[in-house]
Parts: structure tokens; C-alpha cells; sequence
């Protein structure tokens, strides 16, 4: 019976790791995208 419920446990953080991991690359995608010109508030400029 612990063997299952380690398995299980396993499997929840292995499915909740990945979608984080995917989350994160398409964040990574999308400010790659975005034109380089732009600066945000901490680009020394006032």
C-alpha cells in the first residue's frame, strides 16, 4: 500500500514539475518574441 501511494505521489509532482517546466518555456518564448527596442521601467530612463 505504500508503494502505491508513493507511486501516485510520484506521478502528481512528475505532472505538476512538467507543467510548470512548459508554463516557463512559453514565457521564455513569448519575452524572446517581443521586439529587443523595448525597455521596461528599469532601463535607466526616467
Amino acid at each position: 500500500m505504500k508503494n502505491l501511494l508513493a507511486v501516485i505521489g510520484f506521478a502528481v509532482v512528475l505532472k505538476k514539475g512538467f507543467e510548470l517546466y512548459r508554463e516557463y518555456s512559453n514565457l521564455k518564448r513569448e519575452k524572446q518574441d517581443r521586439p529587443s527596442s523595448f525597455k521596461g521601467p528599469a532601463d535607466g530612463c526616467d
